[in-house]
């Protein structure tokens, strides 16, 4: 692990969920139609006067700004407003119904809705200015009715109808709330509001009319009537919406973007004129978008994508097509005080913060740091990638780590990396200034690697599991420090497992199948904790074909006898009639439907499988009659007719009470067996691979406790097979495997596998 600087940055939890108000986001161009821009225009001073904002380092969102201060989120998700005067912050609490939204001034409004309808159910407006003070208004305590909010202009919200009838702005001037209809819009269609940019005495609307065109219009709200409108270009999506619409508006100007035919223009008119006036940005419209309006100028810089000169903040002026670069990068821009703009960003000479962008006495925009995140200057030079050491191929049979690892520029930045199974589950690490998820690190030199265990994560509640075989995914990210763009990369790699015999989900590590007294069945897929050195339980998945699993008296796990690789199920209905389950695979249906085998087992007291006791790399089953003899089943491979003919192997069995398939327990080549007697004691008998046993070896007494005893397969991946037992209590325990026929199986150890207990509150009838 790297020894990185000291960082200032909060770990945050999440707040109430923003919907988004400032223009934050746009596909933009790689290159302006424009003279290239001057130096970074900088106010003497500005560092002295700077506030500290540790919460935004590297990341955050600007969403509103006033006389006092402005709101944020900071990339942990929480909420905030922070002064100018002292930086002091007030947070947000979180909600899970609700949206904060700022504006162009002190006003903060937090929208509710109901907890299970998407009605708006309560506006709580904050003047910041005047602190903590707030004013509620309950929509059902409103004369006329509104549903969705969709901005804010000061202490004036634009609200609507969900059926589109209708636009409305909702006033709390004076701690009393009132609701006028908006005039000038058109009414008669499937009206869809989009806000845009607003002042405290004006919004912005984007609406279609019947026609099917749409315009962006100017909300005069003491009038509550639209004063001007101007038709617009550009794409609209399949929904009807304006594709990301993005709309700016000043007390002189109007502007938004649109994007045709791969060309991003901006649209702009002087207020109270008919004109608009269209400036080619660029063709193409791939990236992300931060800007604003300022005066005569259009200040914006794209916030993603790979860097180049034309990704700084650059105003740009909209009557000569002269640019002032403002900052080497921005993140995110609100409208602030007055004729200005707040920007999120980075310069090379003060670093990473948040600067004031406003007209000097030249009449060209200036930018000044007003707040600090307190980050040591990194400079202005991207993170670069150069490499990927990362396998093609990805062994996961045994319980080794795989390294993966990804070569950056620098090691200053905040590193992360998911990978995902294609259209299944995944994980992710991170490493934020030197701290990093278990596995996760990265060096000096700027090389970030992961030692994957081999798990993902299960939906829902994220439990820890075996990852199953297929082609996977990785995505890696790194942010840097000096809060220039963020530098993403993706690939491939694919998993194998071989299959095991005890494994119905196909992810390498063996399930367990736990009977209910009232006819479920229900897969209980287990993991290998290394470091508690335990084998644990995931959360039972759907039960079996929703019941009926009571018809049958006896329920055996056998391996793979269909041929398909994945492990096999048989069962005994009462009548004596055997059947075969075979295994898909595929944990959301674990047996396909079952197929009957043949009749008369109810002649046999014990039966079991799971064992190559032939050599041919089929499991095989043996079951013992009433007379004690002992009968082989040589596993065919076919669904249709699974086993041969039986063959008897013995005699003198009558005298076990328990018989289990345990694999190659003891290091030979072929399958092995463990027989319990009447006394409770358990015997080895090691498989020859012709189908008979060596002698038998006695491995232990006491074994009657248990109720049931399981072959299990190779439950800690060391690979040898191990043996789990339960009993009929609900105690569960794990036996590891040795290797060594002469002592099997070590000390056993706890297990919270298969211990649970039915629907009833009862402990399962049987688990195998």
């Amino acid at each position: 692990m790297r020894t990185a600087p000291p960082r200032r940055r909060a770990t945050l939890s999440v707040g109430v969920v923003l919907a988004g108000l400032t223009a934050a986001s746009l596909a933009v161009p790689t290159a302006l139609a424009a003279p290239a821009p001057a130096a970074v225009t900088q106010r003497a001073g500005a560092v002295a006067g700077a506030v500290q904002v540790p919460f935004l380092a590297s990341g955050g969102q600007l969403l509103g700004a006033g006389a006092t201060g402005f709101l944020s989120r900071d990339p942990g998700g929480t909420y905030r407003w922070t002064r100018y005067e002292d930086g002091t912050s007030k947070v947000f609490p979180p909600d899970r119904y609700a949206s904060l939204r700022g504006s162009g001034s002190d006003a903060v409004v937090l929208a509710r809705q109901q907890s299970n309808r998407p009605t708006l159910e309560s506006l709580q407006v904050y003047d910041m200015a005047a602190g903590t003070s707030s004013v509620t208004v309950r929509t059902a305590d409103l004369r006329d009715p509104v549903h969705a909010f969709h901005a804010v202009a000061g202490s004036t919200m634009l609200m609507g109808m969900y059926d589109g009838s209708a636009l409305k702005q909702l006033s709390v001037d004076g701690g009393t709330p009132s609701v006028r209809t908006v005039s000038g819009v058109a009414s008669d269609v499937d009206t869809r509001w989009l806000p845009g940019g607003g002042l405290t005495d004006a919004a912005l609307v984007t609406y279609p009319q019947s026609d099917g065109k749409w315009r962006v219009g100017v909300v005069d709200l003491a009038g509550a009537q639209v004063v001007d409108s101007y038709e617009r270009d550009g794409a609209i999506d399949g929904f009807g919406y304006v594709e990301r619409p993005q709309e700016f508006l000043t007390s002189k100007r109007v502007a938004w973007i649109e994007r045709t035919e791969g060309r991003t223009v901006l649209a702009s008119a002087v207020r109270g004129r008919s004109e608009v006036e269209r400036t080619p940005l660029g063709p193409d419209d791939k990236a992300e978008l931060s800007g604003g309006l300022l005066g005569d100028w259009f200040a914006f810089g794209a916030s993603t994508g790979s860097v180049t000169p034309w990704h700084t903040f650059t105003a740009r002026s909209l009557t000569d097509g002269t640019s002032v670069k403002l900052l080497d990068f921005a993140t995110s821009v609100t409208k602030g005080p007055g004729d200005s703009l707040l920007v999120l960003g980075t310069t090379a000479a003060q670093g990473e913060g948040v600067y004031r962008v406003e007209l000097g006495a030249d009449g060209k925009p200036a930018a000044r740091l007003i707040a600090t995140t307190g980050e040591p200057n990194h400079g202005v030079d991207p993170v670069t990638y150069v490499g990927a050491d990362v396998p093609a191929v990805v062994s996961l049979d045994r319980a080794t780590r795989t390294r993966l690892e990804w070569t950056f520029s620098s090691s200053e930045a905040d590193f992360s990396v998911m990978v995902r199974r294609k259209w299944g589950p995944g994980f992710g690490a991170t490493v934020k200034a030197g701290v990093g998820s278990d596995g996760a690190s990265v060096d000096a030199s700027g090389r970030f690697r992961l030692d994957w265990s081999g798990e993902v994560l299960r939906s829902p509640g994220n439990e820890v599991m075996s990852a199953p075989p297929g082609e996977y995914e990785w995505t890696v990210s790194a942010t840097p420090w000096n809060g220039m763009p963020s530098t993403t990369v993706t690939g491939t790699f694919t998993v194998t497992r071989t299959p095991q015999p005890h494994d119905y989900s196909d992810n390498g590590s063996p399930d367990l199948l736990a009977r209910t007294t009232n006819g479920r069945l229900f897969p209980i897929d287990t993991r290998w904790d290394a470091t508690a050195g335990r084998l644990v339980p995931l959360a039972p998945g759907e039960s079996v074909d929703r019941g009926g699993w009571n018809d049958y008296d006896r329920v055996e796990a056998v391996g793979d006898v269909a041929g398909a690789e994945e492990g096999d199920l048989v069962s005994r209905d009462r009548d004596g009639v055997l059947w075969l389950h075979e295994g898909t695979g595929d944990s959301s249906r674990t047996f396909w439907a079952r197929v009957r085998i043949g009749g008369g087992w109810n002649t046999y007291t014990e039966f079991t499988g799971g064992s190559d006791l032939t050599g041919d790399g089929r499991a095989d089953l043996v079951a013992a009659d009433k007379a004690g003899d002992l009968w082989l089943y040589r596993a065919t491979g076919s669904t249709a007719a699974p086993f041969e003919a039986r063959r008897k192997i013995g005699h003198g069995w009558g005298f076990y009470n328990q018989l289990t398939a345990v694999g190659n327990i003891a290091g030979a080549p072929a399958g092995d067996l463990v027989a319990r007697d009447t006394a409770g004691v358990l015997w080895l008998y090691l498989g020859r691979g012709d189908g008979t046993f060596a002698p038998r070896t006695k491995i232990g007494g006491g074994w009657n406790a248990y109720a049931d005893v399981v072959g299990i397969g190779d439950g800690n991946k060391d690979g040898r097979p191990d043996l789990y037992a339960r009993t009929a209590v609900g105690a569960a325990y794990f036996y590891a495997g040795t290797g060594d026929w002469k002592v099997p199986f070590k000390a056993r150890a706890t297990t919270q596998a298969g211990a649970g207990k039915d629907s009833l509150g009862r402990v399962y009838h049987q688990v195998s």
